[in-house]
């Protein structure tokens, strides 16, 4: 492009736009044609006679930078065709989309058919804008601002809107006072004005603009209150966007005008949400800095008065077609209630003389929903409006003197749907028994929301159909409905994706209980012994296709793991449906286990070699009975632990080889939303044996446990990840009885570590012998609550799902241990407290800082403990 020179004055840069719009307004001249030339592209029709007939000629009017063989190629038309009138207008319409140019079409009868005249204007553009000024900002990202990015060229009526987009993007990176200016170059003589022209976009970015602070005035009733993870008030509800400096943003946020309007309406609905529903809130003053690179932003709030319920009523609706057809929203047909609205009320939370706020309003949503659910009214998308349950925005109506509200709420009521057919997709290896065995929907019955989101719980919490390795690629189980011919009938598909459920892993990790370790292990959770390969040597491919040993829901697991403390080995199998009844089935578990341990005053060897057998009760509780052969051998023991302390009788009579055989119960109830680091739903575990001097067993006693995982997240959405707590509590008690006085010390309980009481080393917790050796007890109390807060989560690819990364905790625990049967004094309880933080993906990594609140003159205590457990 040759070189230009730029207008002196702001008035000749004006007057060149000014010109150069009318220019384009008016457009070049045009030849005569036998009809008005289209604005965008367009054609109007020619003869019908033309119709159909041969083209003899076609010559091309008026182009300028293309050539005519391009342009006839765009339009698509060619000599000794047949002329089509629909064919042309769509080329001619590709031609303005293309090349930018408008086209016109006249013909006339000639010998041999038709003669074509293509009157074609090319619209003036700059090959190649230029940008001047822009120090802090990549001449890239201007282009893609501009959209440019994919070709340069600039038509000169897109001068505005483009100038408009540079502008746009310049304010959302936090330049407040950037200008843009766009020069047209002059058009000189000689130039061929429907071709040349020249675009240059003067930049004047101007400081980066951050936020120094966000002072908001007036809010009496929500004050900003803490800091940090306690912080609480308005621009803590709002989750504003813009911010002052902070830990990790020394400068702060970037001051974007559209990023505050949002706060503002964030903000405003706060307000009425609380039930202030005349509250203002708005800005009141933007104070820069002198350098205009801060700024505080004030925010004034005139809150009015909180509103108080004064009517509550329901109205039915009905959803149907807009007449317009299916890219309308369905329009909304007032019908009859389909149950009595004092029986709909009296399930309601939000009732007159109460103060409307917006979660009561939710419950309610939920409330009304559920009341349906049970009668078959199921709110999802996938049954379509004539059908689908559905919340529709309440109707209010103010009495401003009164501050008070009548709130109308409006529901579409559906139709009640039963289903006919359950039906299973993607399972494309599992055997469709193992699905179906989890689902609780049965054919034929009204559809039960209640139900079908239970089968879903338990699919995931299976781990068959779930891949917590593999989170943000993998889907968890979800449905849907699929119409029938029948009238209120459907059809109901779980679909699933079946996840990694052959995992063999070479890992290492280290833990402040048994330190260093390095595991070697193969998991199968989806196993079937019977499903062999087809070859030797093709074995690892099918097992990796899921091909073979896969998809009849047994467990195999084999691991090995040496450590500098603790070596282990263990080898696992488990068929849950022996005689494939499918519901109430009866399962198999078989172990064989070694653990080697090194504690602090001796060594212990355990082999184990147990069979149980199992029977469901429900959907989510098993009970377990079965036999245990365990070989205990207890060796090395400190030389300053003084074995002839009556205290220490347990462990002087128990050091050398030992076997414990007897009758084993447990009881599990089990109901997660995930089968791994579940944040939702309850896990209880009963645990008891019966050791035998008749079955081999050299001590006798009985030993239960009881332990308890209590998860409670806070908020109702499943597409986000929630905060939550987790209560966690457990006991235990052993008596000895006939041949045996004493607990063998391997058996007895013992606290301490960061699975049970944190801010106490592993096995910290009193009492002790006078050696300083702990005595552990026949009876243990603990418990355990825990705030979690999500701090990191990424969306789950194809899904509106968060899934949580990193996770910070507080909690307190305690616990307390009694040294013999029967004796428990709650005066002698362990308490602490503490935070912690860790990764929950792609691998848990915990660390946790505790400090004790209440212990022993003895007690073991430790502030930091961690768990490590890489793949």
């Amino acid at each position: 492009m040759p070189s230009i020179p730029l207008p002196s004055t702001k008035r000749t840069s004006a007057l060149l736009v000014l010109l150069a719009a009318l220019f384009l307004a008016a457009g070049p001249a045009a030849p005569a044609a036998a009809h008005p030339l289209p604005q965008e592209g367009a054609i109007g029709p020619l003869e019908d006679a033309f119709e159909g007939q041969n083209i003899a000629s076609i010559e091309v009017v008026g182009e300028r930078r293309y050539t005519e063989a391009k342009l006839l190629s765009a339009l698509g038309l060619r000599s000794g065709q047949p002329y089509s009138g629909d064919r042309a207008e769509q080329g001619i319409q590709h031609l303005w989309k293309i090349f930018q140019v408008r086209a016109g079409v006249e013909g006339k009868h000639v010998e041999g058919g038709v003669a074509l005249r293509i009157l074609v204007t090319e619209l003036p553009v700059d090959l190649e804008p230029r940008f001047i000024g822009n120090a802090e900002i990549e001449l890239e990202e201007l282009l893609e601002w501009a959209q440019l990015e994919d070709r340069r060229e600039l038509y000169l009526h897109q001068v505005q809107r483009v100038t408009a987009r540079l502008l746009e993007g310049y304010r959302r990176a936090g330049f407040y006072f950037a200008e843009v200016r766009p020069v047209v170059r002059e058009i000189s003589e000689g130039d061929d004005p429907t071709v040349v022209g020249d675009v240059i976009f003067e930049i004047v970015e101007g400081p980066e603009v951050n936020v120094k602070e966000v002072v908001i005035h007036g809010n009496q009733s929500l004050p900003d209150r803490g800091f940090g993870f306690w912080k609480d008030g308005l621009s803590e509800l709002a989750g504003l966007e813009l911010g002052g400096p902070s830990l990790f943003d020394w400068d702060g946020k970037e001051f974007v005008e559209e990023t505050l309007r949002a706060d503002i309406v964030a903000m405003r609905n706060v307000y009425r949400d609380a039930g202030f529903l005349n509250a203002v809130v708005d800005l009141h003053d933007l104070e820069f800095s002198e350098d205009r690179s801060g700024v505080i932003v004030h925010i004034i709030v005139d809150e009015g008065e909180p509103f108080i319920v004064g009517k509550v009523s329901i109205q039915g609706f009905d959803l149907v077609p807009h007449p317009r057809g299916e890219a309308y929203l369905p329009q909304e047909v007032a019908s009859d209630l389909l149950y009595p609205e004092e029986d709909l009320l009296g399930e309601v939370v939000l009732t007159p003389g109460k103060r409307y706020e917006r979660i009561w309003v939710n419950a309610d949503h939920i409330a009304l929903r559920d009341y349906y659910g049970q009668f078959g009214h199921i709110e999802h998308i996938t049954l379509g409006d004539r059908y689908t349950w559905r919340w529709l925005e309440p109707e209010l109506v103010f009495d401003l003197e009164k501050a008070e509200v009548e709130v109308i709420y409006r529901i579409a009521q559906g139709r009640p749907v039963k289903i006919r057919e359950i039906k299973i997709a993607g399972a494309t290896h599992t055997q469709d028994r193992v699905i179906r065995r989890e689902i609780s929907v049965e054919p034929g019955q009204l559809a039960d929301m209640k139900e079908i989101l239970a089968s879903i719980r338990r699919l995931t919490s299976s781990g068959y159909f779930s891949d917590d390795r593999n989170r943000l690629e993998h889907r968890d189980p979800t449905f849907r409905f699929i119409p029938t011919e029948e009238a209120g009938e459907v059809d109901i598909e779980f679909i699933v994706e079946e996840g990694q459920v052959v995992d063999f892993g070479i890992s290492g990790g280290i833990d402040s209980n048994t330190g260093l370790f390095g595991l070697i292990s193969l998991t199968m959770n989806n196993f079937d012994l019977f499903d062999v390969p087809d070859s030797f040597f093709g074995m690892f491919g099918e097992i990796y296709r899921k091909e073979a040993f896969h998809g009849a829901g047994q467990t195999l697991q084999v691991m090995v793991s040496p450590g500098t403390q603790r070596d282990q080995a263990r080898l696992r199998f488990v068929e849950p449906d022996i005689f494939r009844l499918h519901k109430d089935r009866i399962a198999f578990d078989g172990e064989l286990a070694k653990y080697d341990q090194i504690f602090e005053d001796y060594d212990q060897k355990r082999y184990i070699r147990s069979v149980q057998f199992g029977r469901q009760l429900g959907f989510n509780s098993f009970l377990w009975l079965g036999y245990s052969n365990e070989d205990v051998t207890i060796y090395d023991v400190d030389p300053q632990v003084d074995l002839t302390d009556p205290a220490l009788a347990p462990l002087a009579q128990e050091v050398g080889s030992n076997s414990l055989n007897g009758l084993t119960m447990s009881l599990r109830h089990r109901d997660t939303d995930a089968a791994f680091n579940p944040k939702d739903g309850r896990d209880v575990r009963l645990h008891g044996e019966w050791k035998l001097h008749e079955l081999g067993s050299d001590w006798e006693f009985v030993k239960g446990t009881l332990t308890w995982d209590e998860y409670l997240p806070i908020g109702s959405d499943p597409d986000v990840v929630r905060s939550g707590f987790r209560i966690a509590a457990g006991a235990g008690i052993a008596s000895p009885y006939g041949r045996s006085s004493l607990i063998p010390y391997s058996e007895r309980f013992f606290l301490g570590g960061y699975n049970t009481v944190r801010g106490f080393r592993y096995r910290g917790v009193g009492p002790y012998a006078a050696s300083g050796t702990p005595i552990g007890g026949e009876n243990m109390l603990r418990g355990s609550l825990e705030y979690r807060y999500p701090i990191y989560s990424i969306t789950q690819p194809g899904t509106y799902r968060k899934v949580e990364m990193l996770r910070l905790q507080f909690f307190v625990d305690s616990g307390v241990l009694g040294p013999e049967y029967g004796r428990l004094d709650l005066n002698e309880t362990r308490a602490s407290w503490g935070f912690g933080f860790g990764l929950t993906y792609p691998f848990p990594l915990v660390f946790d800082f505790a400090w004790p609140l209440r212990e022993g003159p003895l007690d073991r205590t430790q502030v930091f403990s961690f768990n490590i457990a890489a793949r």
